[in-house]
């Protein structure tokens, strides 16, 4: 049982349906972990930090022009969702992480996917996840 909680580099990994969808999509959860959509479609929603070229273009956007509803100047986002999908799997880079996902702290707690779309680390937290 304890090996289903450690991760280690290289390993194959998947959701686990049972903690992170509804009964009706075949998981354990009265309510959706995020919304219905997601659940509908399988997906849970996992961050990446944005790449110095995101942050770049960001700011040669017109997003970033003038101020927030605060009088604030805008700030360039910290972090970016990636859908992961209940069929697929994925390859650990990371077991243990702590990631800078906000302006806050960082955030503890996850584990480090291989996105194969593009090649990037992404992060989710570890309870939401199984060996394959």
């Amino acid at each position: 049982m304890l090996k289903d909680k450690v991760f280690h580099k290289g390993d194959l990994v998947k959701l686990d349906v049972a903690k992170c969808f509804t009964e009706n999509q075949g998981g354990s959860l009265p309510y959706p972990l995020s919304n219905y959509a997601n659940d509908e479609r399988g997906t849970v929603q996992a961050r990446r930090p944005v790449t110095p070229e995101e942050t770049r273009d960001w700011y040669n956007s017109d997003a970033s022009k003038g101020m927030n509803d605060a009088g604030e100047s805008r700030l360039p986002p910290q972090s970016v969702s990636v859908a992961l999908h209940k069929e697929s799997l994925y390859t650990v880079l990371r077991g243990r992480a702590s990631v800078r996902l906000s302006y806050g702290n960082k955030t503890p707690g996850l584990v480090g996917l291989l996105d194969t779309r593009d090649g990037q680390a992404i992060y989710v937290k570890r309870n939401l996840i199984i060996h394959a």
